[in-house]
This record gives structure tokens, sequence and C-alpha cells, in this order.
């Protein structure tokens, strides 16, 4: 069966981001995988989506801008969630699944979006990743509000480590199909093969030569990967409480006022790196400045936990 430009289109940008999204797996969970993807020319794929054995983990997402969105569904089986926390936070696998487990599966996806964002050039927005979500998949049925219509396209990712190997499917399809029915791409890119520029004169056209190219960070923990963000800027902010107050007691207040907090004297204050809380510590005095010591960090669950609410 002859692949359509839909399936076409989004086969080329897998192949391109494809050591990305191995790098990313490596790093998020601490290990090493071989990592391949396979590709059906099938395009009936709710009808593979629908045979699937259940239940399983279904991670939803959109990706595209303008007219060209693409609707993704991930089909992850409970065993290698459980696993993929564990890898996650270097601790031993929990016998059942809780919501710990689905908030760190959907940081994991937003870190490997974002190593894709930074990896490859996307000037029309086709890596732009939106309506995150991880749900627990008893049936087909439980998938109708995200699944579409019509044709698609499936491939399977297949990750092995320690002798162990996990299947993943990835479901596609896209919202607006007639946007990739179109051949005005092919058409530009052959008239530029074949038809002279620069008013009709002959131009001479040789192929460019480029020396090796390596994806730097294959391997996770390399220390180049982290030398390329020391140099990031990062804004911490030290809380001491919040209150809600209605718009008339707001209006009272004068010069003098006191608001009074919910939180104790004494008490830690939270610790926030870039709107995520990391840290619990008390105020200190340094040279006539405040400054905070920390007194505690979170666990890494903790931290996963405080990300997860940000989706």
């Amino acid at each position: 069966m002859t692949k359509n430009n839909f399936q076409n289109s989004v086969q080329a940008k897998i192949e391109d981001i494809s050591p990305v999204i191995e790098n990313a797996f490596n790093q998020i969970l601490n290990r090493e995988f071989e990592f391949s993807v396979n590709y059906s020319d099938e395009t009936q794929i709710n009808n593979l989506l629908a045979e699937s054995s259940f239940p399983q983990i279904a991670v939803s997402f959109k990706s595209g801008s303008g007219d060209k969105n693409i609707r993704h569904i991930f089909m992850i089986e409970p065993d290698f969630l459980i696993r993929f926390y564990a890898w996650m936070l270097m601790d031993e696998p929990a016998e059942e699944i809780t919501d710990d487990h689905f908030d760190a599966l959907k940081e994991g996806f937003q870190q490997i979006f974002g190593q894709v964002k930074m990896a490859v050039a996307d000037e029309k927005g086709y890596f732009n990743f939106t309506e995150l979500d991880a749900i627990p998949a008893e049936s087909y049925e439980q998938l109708s509000n995200i699944v579409l219509e019509g044709d698609g396209f499936i491939c399977t990712y297949q990750l092995t480590s320690e002798n162990k190997t996990d299947l993943i499917s990835h479901y596609m399809w896209p919202e607006q199909p007639e946007q990739f029915n179109n051949h005005s791409e092919a058409r530009l890119a052959s008239t530029m093969e074949n038809e002279p520029i620069s008013g009709g004169k002959p131009v001479d056209i040789q192929s460019a030569e480029f020396g090796n190219i390596s994806y730097s960070g294959t391997t996770p923990g390399d220390s180049r990967n982290v030398n390329m963000l020391l140099d990031v800027e990062l804004e911490i902010r030290v809380e001491i409480d919040r209150k809600t107050i209605l718009v008339s007691d707001l209006l009272k207040l004068g010069k003098g006022s006191i608001v009074e907090l919910e939180k104790s004297a004494g008490e830690p204050l939270d610790v926030y790196v870039n709107g995520r809380k990391f840290a619990e510590g008390e105020v200190v005095v340094v040279d006539d400045r405040f400054g905070i010591r920390i007194t505690q960090l979170l666990s890494p669950k903790d931290r996963v936990k405080s990300l997860g609410q940000a989706f």
C-alpha cells in the first residue's frame, strides 16, 4: 500500500526527531535504551486501536499550528508506566499506579517536547505541542472524545533495556485532512530543482560537502549537556504565604493596615524556582540584606508531583 501525503509528512518528521527522542528517553529514565521505530502503511488506524488489548494508558496531545494540526495518542502498557516512574525517580517499582505516576508521565513528555523544540528548527510550528493529558483507558470507548475519524497514521516505538523490550504505539490523525492533500510543497521543490533562476541564466549547482555531524549528549549524564545549561538564568522566589480577600476588604486597606496571614511565625518559607516549588527555608540576615537558608529540599517524588500540578 502506498503512503499518502499525510503519512509521508509525519514519517519524515518522526525520522528527523528520532535521535532527539532516544536521547531524551535515556536522560529522563537514567538508562540506555536501544530505540527503533517501525512504520505501518495502514490508514484505517481506528480499527487497529479498537482491536488493541486493554487496559492501557493513553497519552494524548496536539501538534502543529494554523490549519495543519495533528491529534496524537500514545498507548502505553500499565506495567511500563510503573517502571517509567521508578526509573525516573531511581526508586523501586510501586505495586499499583497512582496519580503521581500520571504526573511523572506528563512531565516526561514535557521534557521530550522541550528537547525537540531546542534541537529542531521549526519555523512553521510543526512541533508546537498542546493539550497534553494522560488517562487510564479500560476500553476503546473511553477514548471516543480524543480519537478522530478518518484515515491516519500509526508507528510503533521499540525500547529495549536490560533484555526487556517494550512497545509503544503512536496513533496520529490530521484535524483537517485536506490541508495535507495538496502538492504545493512538492511542486515548489520540483520547480527549484529543475528550473533555472536569476532571470533564466544557467546556474552551476554542486553538492555541498560537510564534515561528520554528531548529535551531542547521547550518553546520559554527559557533561556537555550540563555545560550547555550552566549559563541559563532561573528565577528564584521566596513566598511567605498567600491569602484570599474580598474586594471590599481590599478597598479598605490603607497605610498602616495589617493583613493577617495563615502561616505561623517560624514556619519554613516556600522556595520556588521558575514558579515551581523546589525547597523550604528560613529567613536570615546577611550584611543588612535578607537571605534564605535552605532547610529542606523536596524529595524527587514531591518535585514530580509539584511539576504535574502545572499541567
